[in-house]
């Protein structure tokens, strides 16, 4: 039998669950919301969870990942309980428990995780001002003269590995904990192959978050983010490849993939950041630091990417040089903190969707 946590109800207060204690279980918000069906009926089971204190079975179950937060629960509750902030919630605090030696408690504490990020960008700099050289072109912009193309892809490999290593680490505690016992999740018996490709369809399309009566924009938004993203993922993995002679392409091919894929990161990031300063919707009235971090580090990448081109095709190669420099920093810092951050959830929610037999 498992024992209650009743300190984790502070815990999940801190992470956005502020108004926990106000539900009844009337059952308004499962009756409301599109996607809570069958077994998989949410957000009430998890506010009973967190009320009795039962972290195993949150952190076992797969709902927290399948909402969306259209935030219609939210309106509709009777107490103002705000279920839907608390899914949001319960998905920082699985966040936390999936990552490997709770390295993810660092980001979600208000001092330990300004540390960490000055921490991050020292490191990123002492990097950076090691092996740039002094030597650089400063008549006209080379950036391969600011910094060795080998030095790059040494960095590059090296972080890559970090953060797919801390991935999978991750990712095996998540299938772990959901598997073991009674509250665990599992594929369906011969669903599991549907189950998959219906949530790799999922994860590209996003169509479950199309039922929910929410702001279009808003699954417009977090498409454009997810895609923008993978995109210039797959824009540096080009220009990898093409320095490495494994495809023979133009480097602007790289060029143009990162661009398109940044408008559309930008433009989502815009998006978010405004309904968040307005508080414009029920998902937006609370808005925790890790999320306005995370926007924030994914803005500064993308625009100071835009910024270092431009002084490039302006002929300024010292402005071009300092603004690549910051380039890395906010680069270096969002990547290695990806397993650890909100953008985790790129990972755990397909996982989550599988392992729900979600097709």
């Amino acid at each position: 039998m498992e024992r209650a946590d009743l300190q984790m109800i502070e815990e999940i207060k801190k992470l956005g669950g502020t108004d926990l204690a106000a539900c009844y279980s009337c059952g308004a918000c499962s009756a409301v919301c599109p996607l809570s069906e069958g077994d998989l009926s949410f957000p009430r089971k998890m506010i009973r969870y967190a009320l009795l204190g039962l972290e195993g079975r949150i952190l076992a179950s797969p709902e927290p990942w399948l909402c969306y937060y259209c935030g219609e629960c939210s309106k509709t509750c009777p107490r103002e309980a705000d279920p839907g902030g608390l899914m949001m919630a319960l998905r920082r605090l699985a966040i936390r428990r999936y990552s490997i030696g709770r390295a993810a408690d660092v980001f979600y504490s208000a001092f330990a995780s300004g540390v960490a990020w000055m921490i991050l960008t020292a490191v990123a700099i002492a990097a950076i001002f090691l092996f740039y050289n002094r030597g650089m072109d400063r008549t006209e912009v080379d950036f391969l003269s600011f910094i060795s193309l080998e030095r790059i892809h040494i960095a590059g490999i090296a972080i890559a590995s970090f953060v797919a290593a801390a991935f999978l680490a991750n990712v095996w505690i998540m299938y772990r904990i959901m598997n073991r016992g009674a509250h665990g999740a599992a594929p369906r018996a011969g669903g599991a192959g549907r189950s998959r490709l219906g949530a790799i369809r999922e994860t590209i399309l996003q169509e479950r978050f199309g039922e929910c009566e929410d702001d279009a924009y808003r699954r417009l938004a977090h498409l454009g983010v997810s895609w923008g993203f993978m995109g210039m993922l797959l824009a540096t993995a080009v220009i990898a490849a093409i320095d490495f002679k494994w495809i023979a392409l133009p480097r602007w091919t790289s060029l143009a993939i990162g661009s398109v894929s940044g408008v559309a990161t930008i433009l989502g990031v815009a998006y978010f950041g405004y309904l968040r300063l307005g508080r414009r919707s029920e998902y937006s009235k609370y808005s925790h630091r890790t999320d306005w971090a995370f926007l924030a580090l994914v803005a500064l990448s993308v625009v100071s990417g835009y910024v270092m081109v431009a002084f490039r095709f302006m002929h300024m190669p010292m402005a071009a040089y300092g603004t690549y420099a910051f380039h890395l920093v906010f680069v270096f810092n969002l990547l290695v903190s990806l397993p650890f951050t909100k953008f985790a959830h790129v990972l755990y929610r397909p996982i989550a969707l599988w392992l729900a037999g979600v097709k």
